[in-house]
């Protein structure tokens, strides 16, 4: 049986567990959100849907050090959730700071945008997706326009001097809704444990992506 990790109850993460719930309705799932009322407004309550009131990183802390943590992380808040839980568990004794990205990143992206905490935001598309986007191979879904690459293949691939770069892959699990696995989050821990450097760290499906970038001493 699949469990999800649902980070945020805001809309997305509501449409998460809809739509999840209806493709997998004996799974297990965990809706994580600080705010209460958001927990309240939740339709669905049955027994295997578990409503946790709670900071959403400090759970998936939680939840990854489970005897059977959840199959599936859903991240529905707005924060980079794998930087978080990294950050959040960075050894003492190493010397992490916070970079800026490199500058040459997404600048021939439709979209490139620096958010409030030095996050680099990137999407292959400037209009607003519909949150039922089946994520179409090679296509936009909205404009039907073919798609050059996959956004976490450019990311992955990028070649930026002095810079490594390091990519969890979101999967589409149901329209509008992506994930990944507790093992991608394990993977990405050992490889920034392994470097040392500037290291832009990013998650992205095929069209849309956010970054911070760390060096590591």
């Amino acid at each position: 049986m699949a469990g999800y990790l649902i980070l945020g109850a805001g809309k997305f993460g509501h449409l998460a567990l809809q739509r999840l719930h209806l493709r997998s309705p004996r799974s297990e799932f965990w809706l994580v959100d600080f705010n209460p009322q958001k927990l309240s407004d939740v339709t669905l309550k049955d027994s295997a849907t578990h409503l946790v009131g709670t900071d959403a990183i400090a759970f998936l802390e939680e939840a990854l050090n489970w005897a059977s943590p959840p199959e599936w992380i859903i991240p529905a808040i707005p924060r980079h959730v794998a930087f978080n839980w990294l950050w959040r568990r960075r050894p003492p004794e190493c010397r992490w700071h916070r970079v800026e990205a490199p500058a040459e990143v997404g600048q021939n992206l439709p979209f490139r945008q620096i958010g409030a905490e030095g996050e680099l935001y990137l999407s292959l598309s400037t209009v607003l997706c519909p949150d039922d986007c089946p994520s179409p191979a090679d296509s936009c879904y909205l404009t039907g326009f073919k798609r050059p690459f996959d956004l976490y293949g450019y990311l992955e691939n990028l070649s930026c001097r002095d810079y490594s770069s390091l990519v969890v892959r979101s999967q589409q699990l149901a329209p509008g809704v992506g994930g990944y696995r507790p093992a991608d989050l394990w993977h990405l821990w050992e490889q920034v444990l392994a470097l040392t450097g500037k290291i832009l760290i990013s998650t992205a499906c095929r069209c849309h992506g956010v970054s911070h970038c760390i060096q590591t001493d």
